[in-house]
């Protein structure tokens, strides 16, 4: 499993990202374990965190996730907030299994920058070449 965070700007990007990512793993392009979206918008004091975005059944479900200990780590959550700036969002993915060909394809045009990752540096460099950005 590996956990990424991505960037974008506005604070809509990220929800647009949730609801393609929800479509890929229906797909089985990508095994989602967990979805948090951090927003910052433009005039609040500070960055906003919704966790367990894609749970069906909302509490009930958030726990059974604490007791399996399958989830995003807090400190990625708190990392990733201290990198955010007014405006805009962002989406942390804890996932596995994902086809990295489709997932590219399916984010083309989406303006996202890898912010962090539990990734090695070689596989964070071939996530931003597969999306295009430079490392």
């Amino acid at each position: 499993m590996s956990t990424t965070a991505w960037r974008f700007s506005g604070t809509e990007g990220a929800d647009d990202a949730v609801l393609q990512v929800k479509q890929l793993g229906d797909q089985q392009v990508i095994d989602v374990r967990d979805v948090a979206v951090i927003r910052w918008p433009q005039y609040a004091a500070g960055p906003q965190v919704q966790e367990h975005v894609t749970d069906e059944g909302g509490k009930a479900s958030a726990f059974a996730k604490k007791l399996s200990k399958a989830g995003i780590d807090s400190a990625m959550i708190e990392s990733v907030k201290g990198d955010m700036t007014p405006g805009t969002s962002a989406l942390v993915l804890l996932s596995t299994d994902a086809v990295i060909d489709s997932v590219t394809k399916a984010f083309q045009g989406h303006a996202m920058e890898l912010m962090r990752s539990d990734l090695s540096v070689q596989q964070e460099d071939q996530l931003r070449a597969a999306f295009g950005a430079k490392p």
